[in-house]
């Protein structure tokens, strides 16, 4: 059994077919709609979601599965624990040792969007809750957002970048914008990761004590060392737009100073905001962002608004990569008699 969490665990040739599967759906979105009829697919969240949700839950139906959406902790749902050996006095009233195999039990396949407390990185980094879903669960898992990726996110992103370029070559450019909040870091860390292991030229432009982390820039080292390619990291806010064919808009919180939001100076913050004075610095150069996006803080509505701004596009392929992946993970396996069943037939 093969889960879909992080972007290591799969080659970009792995990746590259999926995204061709995805590319297929987009083209064709009836031609594999009873693939997973008689599944059922439970996405759990433990914070907000527009895309994420509505993605899975139309990209499951739409295949002939049924799609259960749960906010764990609200909206009826238990609050979970994660860690083992706790004395359970606290909000948490179940424990994901008991409630992730309950699930396996019903459905075919479990998703899980976590979060992080935003206190701890090393704590935040173990990522308990995905941890624990991966080691009770009995079915296939899906990471739709953790505290250190975004795997489903960065694969829309790349399904939008082949759409307009071959990505080979081409320079990618992860710029950092300012926020109200200390964001995670997922988005960023797979949106780097997956151009690297694509074989683009990455650019990261960021303030000093806002370097990601260190095992994922491991990671991103390696891949472009082995495609031939550059990483440049740099503290130069318009100076890194030059000759760009790809800009990656994204806040995220400081390693140095974690959890604390980045500074509200307003000098600061035009220094970072992305406008069309920087786009204009590329080389015709697209402008991505995951979304949500706070406008005229991150990036100019100039931007935004412009024939530059993939970010719809970006948004739709999230459906068409959804689907792909839940074909990649179930759509080849066998359904499941349920625990009675087997014990019937005993």
């Amino acid at each position: 059994m093969r889960h879909f969490t992080h972007l290591k665990d799969f080659t970009i040739d792995e990746l590259d077919k999926i995204i061709d599967e995805a590319v297929r759906l987009k083209k064709a979105p009836a031609s594999k709609r009873s693939s997973l009829t008689g599944r059922s697919l439970a996405f759990c969240f433990m914070n907000p979601s527009l895309r994420t949700q509505v993605s899975f839950s139309v990209a499951t139906a739409s295949l002939g599965g049924h799609p259960v959406t749960l906010s764990l902790g609200s909206g009826g749902t238990w609050g979970m624990e994660s860690v083992e050996g706790t004395v359970m006095d606290g909000a948490a009233a179940e424990h994901l040792k008991e409630a992730v195999p309950v699930l396996g039990r019903m459905c075919q396949g479990l998703g899980l969007r976590s979060f992080p407390a935003g206190k701890s990185w090393a704590e935040d980094k173990a990522e308990p809750a995905l941890a624990a879903f991966i080691k009770y669960s009995t079915v296939p898992v899906i990471n739709m957002e953790s505290a250190s990726g975004h795997p489903c996110q960065a694969l829309a992103d790349l399904m939008t970048i082949r759409e307009r370029m071959k990505p080979k070559g081409r320079n990618f450019l992860l710029s950092w914008a300012p926020h109200i909040k200390a964001l995670p870091m997922a988005v960023p860390n797979s949106a780097v990761e997956i151009a690297s292991m694509a074989g683009m030229n990455v650019t990261i432009a960021r303030p000093e004590g806002y370097d990601l982390d260190a095992e994922v820039m491991a990671r991103v080292k390696k891949n472009c060392a082995a495609n031939g390619t550059k990483l440049t990291i740099t503290d130069d806010a318009a100076g890194a737009f030059e000759g760009q064919h790809v800009v990656y808009g994204k806040s995220w919180g400081s390693l140095a100073e974690y959890g604390k939001p980045p500074s509200a100076d307003p000098l600061f913050r035009k220094k970072w905001t992305i406008s069309s004075a920087k786009m204009k610095k590329t080389a015709n150069g697209i402008f991505m962002h995951c979304l949500p996006v706070r406008r005229n803080l991150v990036v100019d509505d100039s931007v935004l608004d412009s024939p530059m701004s993939v970010v719809i596009d970006e948004a739709e392929n999230r459906l068409h990569t959804a689907k792909a992946v839940l074909l990649h993970l179930l759509a080849s396996q066998p359904k499941r008699a349920t625990a009675a069943a087997r014990r019937h037939r005993k």
